[in-house]
């Protein structure tokens, strides 16, 4: 015999409780509601409520981006029409954050292949990643930020260490000023060595974060979502970074050039 409320049980399944509570008529109308937002793609309607079970409290199933996961759901289940549905209204928006890190045409390609792979393939020891998308915020954004971090893995894993370093060296960025820009002139190799000083002794993160600002590209809108933090504390990351990089440089030139403070 089928259950008298049959979605709040799925639900309720998939969140590991026995309190159904009302839930009935409340998941009725999210599943209506996502399921006209996009009508080409099928989803049963109890395997789907015991997929946001597993993924949203009670108390936050009234705010979730039910539409957002009912393509995620459908995506991890592999359906034609939700994959071709994240193709033409989410991966344009990849293809924008990832042109903002100057990553060549090629390069895209490259990511949005292995993004492919990873969202809706995964593999024997990984499901799809898609499956982990929980709906509190916008999908859209949400794979933006998968996509940037799967890009900055690729960059790292294909640069060495030492040419990201002197790309910073190098780099026009706002840490250099006047002084900066005369003393890596005259004084290069005892500058260079003060400066890979400084910059091992900054703390991976602050490292990471003016790698990823002045070689990749990322600007602070960026480096926030992929760090999960508002842009304005991206911000102030990277300003704290590049003051200590600034101070930790001058003192070490300081002495290995043996120049004082005034010179």
């Amino acid at each position: 015999m089928a259950p008298a409320r049959p979605l709040s049980s799925a639900f309720a399944r998939g969140a590991g409780t026995d309190d159904v509570q009302d839930l009935e008529r409340l998941l009725e109308g999210l599943i209506a509601q996502a399921s006209a937002a996009w009508p080409n793609v099928r989803v049963d309607s109890g395997f789907f409520a015991e997929f946001l079970g597993r993924r949203v409290s009670v108390p936050d199933l009234a705010d979730a981006r039910v539409e957002d996961l009912w393509i995620a759901y459908a995506s991890a289940s592999g359906d034609p029409a939700a994959l071709a549905v994240v193709e033409a209204r989410y991966l344009p928006d990849v293809d924008a954050a990832l042109g903002k890190m100057r990553l060549s045409q090629d390069r895209i390609a490259e990511v949005k292949q292995g993004l492919r792979r990873l969202l809706f393939v995964g593999d024997a020891e990984t499901p799809p990643r898609i499956g982990e998308y929980r709906g509190s915020g916008d999908l859209r954004a949400w794979m933006r930020v998968t996509a940037m971090r799967a890009a900055l893995k690729l960059i790292r894993k294909e640069s060495r260490e030492t040419s990201s370093d002197d790309a910073l060296l190098e780099a026009r960025a706002p840490m250099d000023d006047p002084e900066l820009a005369y003393m890596k002139a005259a004084y290069r190799a005892a500058f260079k060595t003060a400066f890979q000083e400084a910059l091992e002794s900054l703390e991976d993160r602050e490292r990471t974060l003016l790698k990823q600002q002045i070689v990749d590209g990322l600007g602070v809108d960026e480096l926030g979502a992929l760090y999960e933090v508002h842009r304005a504390t991206a911000a102030r990351w990277v300003a704290a970074a590049r003051e200590k990089l600034l101070a930790r440089t001058r003192r070490t030139f300081m002495l290995r050039a043996r120049i004082s403070s005034d010179e």
